[in-house]
């Protein structure tokens, strides 16, 4: 794939998942606004109807609180008629500024019609509470629960200021309110300031383990966040329990995640469209393999000095050492290079390698390298220039010819025996008699002796094959007739 159809590629899958992300995190903004509201109705209704039952006794206190005032008969009977008014109503009591229980009436509690011998004092806490004129609901301990619930109220008499305390019964809304509110996911619980329940949506046992104060409650498996409403006039608090969900950390990683990716492809995108780590980039529709058949060993390198490509040569020079295509760092193969263009020469066992180095460069930038290693041709050029010596300084005539009639060298000698011969002339203009020898030897593959015809000079030919066999020129020796050999 070329890189012009990646960055289409990355471009599209960018696009669709930055879509994806938008929507998820839309759609989770959705749901937790849809669970939210879900949950501040529930409360809104929990609280609504609390106040309204709580509203429904201070009224009825309110109202027996005023007939007390206007009543002008014994006292007794004024409570005993209030206690008769509803038959929630467990006990009536009238205190004075004190707390002092002045007069009781036992409603409809079991054990008969006697005041309690637990009941004065109990009543005391409320007292500054309805000092405001407006009745002060509490709830009546008993046993470590709230059992009852209480609401004092004002009462002015002849007397002074004085307060009637009116206790219910308030089972049914006890069990109405443990039915509609004890959810999966949403539990709702009334306690007081000190945290003793009047209802509590767990296990008794659990009420240990809950402090007024704490954000958070555990019940068996499941963590619940803990909210709290104060109630108006009154001690009682509502405690809204909700079940914690791994909702809000699903979303989360879901996001994460999400980004995560799109942040790698964004990075991926980047790179192609820079082409600023892809050596590749260079060679569009170029098959690197192409340089496996080449004699000298080729490496590619990035930017970075790292090996994107070695051909198979590469790994015969230097199979001592592991290369790992963009691991393997290029001074590790070949030794530190000066720069991106430099050429060096590195002895290895018998050998001396000529390592070349070019820069890539691409529409202004720096790709990499292009590295060049093969065997060193000083020998070579040593051999060529002591041959050279050889020819020079030899008493016969010697002229190379090449494949395409030149002279490529030749003696003084050889000027002596033939006259006007240089290199790069053509041997036919020399002498034709000798190019005619040159070319009819082409194939031969033993030295061929001949006596020109002039000069009375005799001439060896010697044809030269290249490696693969093909006729590469013909060394010719001149000397005199007389002297053969």
């Amino acid at each position: 794939m070329t890189s012009k159809k990646k960055i289409l590629v990355y471009f599209a899958v960018i696009f669709f998942l930055t879509l994806i992300i938008f929507f998820f995190i839309l759609e989770f903004r959705y749901l937790n606004r849809v669970v939210t509201e879900n949950r501040g109705n529930i409360r809104q209704i929990v609280l609504t109807e609390v106040y309204s039952y709580l509203r429904d006794l201070q009224l009825f206190t309110e109202d027996a609180a005023n007939f007390v005032e206007d009543e002008n008969g014994p006292t007794g009977q004024a409570l005993r008629s209030v206690a008769g008014r509803d038959k929630r109503i467990t006990a009536v009591c009238l205190l004075d500024r004190t707390g002092k229980i002045i007069s009781s009436f036992k409603g409809n509690a079991p054990g008969g019609n006697e005041p309690g011998a637990d009941e004065p004092g109990l009543y005391r806490g409320a007292l500054a509470g309805s000092a405001q004129g407006i009745p002060y609901i509490f709830g009546v301990e008993k046993n470590g629960r709230l059992d009852q619930v209480g609401a004092a109220a004002v009462a002015v008499g002849q007397a002074g200021n004085r307060y009637l305390v009116v206790i219910f019964n308030v089972n049914d809304f006890v069990n109405q309110f443990m039915l509609k509110y004890n959810t999966g996911q949403v539990k709702a619980g009334i306690l007081n300031r000190a945290g003793v329940p009047l209802v509590w949506p767990f296990e008794q046992s659990s009420l240990a383990n809950f402090s007024p104060g704490a954000e958070t409650f555990k019940f068996q498996a499941d963590r619940y966040n803990v909210s709290r409403a104060d109630l108006e006039n009154s001690s009682l608090e509502v405690y809204f329990f909700d079940r914690q969900s791994n909702f809000a950390a699903y979303r989360i990683i879901t996001i994460m995640f999400l980004l995560f990716t799109l942040y790698f492809l964004i990075y991926q995108f980047i790179v192609e469209l820079l082409n600023a780590n892809n050596i590749q980039s260079y060679f569009e529709n170029i098959d690197f393999n192409i340089f496996n058949h080449l004699k000298e060993g080729i490496i590619l390198s990035n930017k970075f000095n790292r090996v994107v490509f070695a051909n198979n040569v590469i790994h015969e020079l230097f199979a001592e050492k592991e290369i790992i295509l963009k691991k393997t760092s290029l001074k590790e193969i070949t030794g530190p290079l000066d720069s991106f263009e430099s050429k060096v020469t590195l002895k290895k066992a018998n050998n001396l390698l000529e390592i070349i180095s070019a820069p890539i460069v691409k529409n202004g930038r720096l790709l990499g390298a292009l590295v060049v290693v093969s065997l060193s041709h000083e020998k070579e050029k040593l051999y060529g220039r002591a041959l050279d010596k050889v020819i020079e300084f030899s008493s016969d005539g010697v002229v190379f010819v090449d494949k395409d009639g030149k002279v490529v060298t030749c003696n003084m000698m050889a000027s002596y025996y033939l006259g006007s011969v240089k290199p790069d002339a053509d041997i036919n203009h020399v002498n034709t008699e000798l190019a005619g020898l040159v070319e009819s030897n082409i194939g031969s593959g033993s030295v061929t002796r001949r006596n020109l015809s002039f000069g009375d000079v005799y001439c060896e030919l010697a044809p030269l094959y290249d490696a693969g066999g093909f006729y590469a020129g013909t060394v010719v020796f001149l000397k005199d007739s007389g002297q053969p050999g």
